[in-house]
Parts: structure tokens; sequence; C-alpha cells
């Protein structure tokens, strides 16, 4: 499996290498001692994916087949759109702090 997340290390000059932090996977599974964030996140952006997906896929099945019910596209269509608020919500938050450590002056 290809790694999801980009390489930052070079994008900022003078910015400081960030060490790996060890953290529970989304499964409950401890492997390795843990997985670091950028795998951490990388789960968490593939669940809001496939989260994405459904909601599409049986939306796209109600219409043809007609054999999805319409609550059930409907609480797809509303778990899509909270996981990519708080997703949205995550990443401007990410990036606002990334801004702050790069005006501190050490």
């Amino acid at each position: 499996m290809n790694n999801p997340m980009p390489n930052f290390k070079n994008m900022i000059p003078g910015m400081p290498q960030i060490p790996q932090i060890q953290m529970p996977s989304l499964h409950g599974q401890v492997s390795n001692g843990g997985s670091t964030f950028g795998n951490l996140l990388g789960e968490m952006l593939t669940k809001v994916n496939d989260t994405m997906g459904k909601s599409d896929r049986l939306s796209e099945e109600a219409v043809t087949t007609g054999k999805v019910n319409l609550h059930e596209v409907m609480i797809a269509m509303a778990e899509e759109e909270v996981a990519l608020g708080l997703t949205t919500q995550a990443a401007g938050k990410f990036i606002s702090t990334i801004e702050k450590l790069t005006q501190m002056q050490v």
C-alpha cells in the first residue's frame, strides 16, 4: 500500500524535523509499537473517503434500482456532511497551527 501522505520535510526552509509520535491504530491494534501521526491521519482520511463513496454509491443504487431505502441514502449523506465538515475544520486548525509555528522566533 502506498503512503497517501505527501512528504512535507523540505517545504518550509529552516523548519526542524518533527519527531515521530507513536499512536495506537484506529482499529485498536497496536502493531510495531503503534502508528505514527501520519499513518493515523491517513487512516482517518481513508475512512472519510469511504464514507463519501458510500453516500454516492447508495444514491446511484437508489436511482437506478430502487432497492435502497431513501432513509439509508439520507443518513449516508448526513454522515458524509459531518465527516467532510470535521475534516475541513481539522485541516484549517492544522494549517493555522503550522502558520503559528513558522512565525515563532527561536
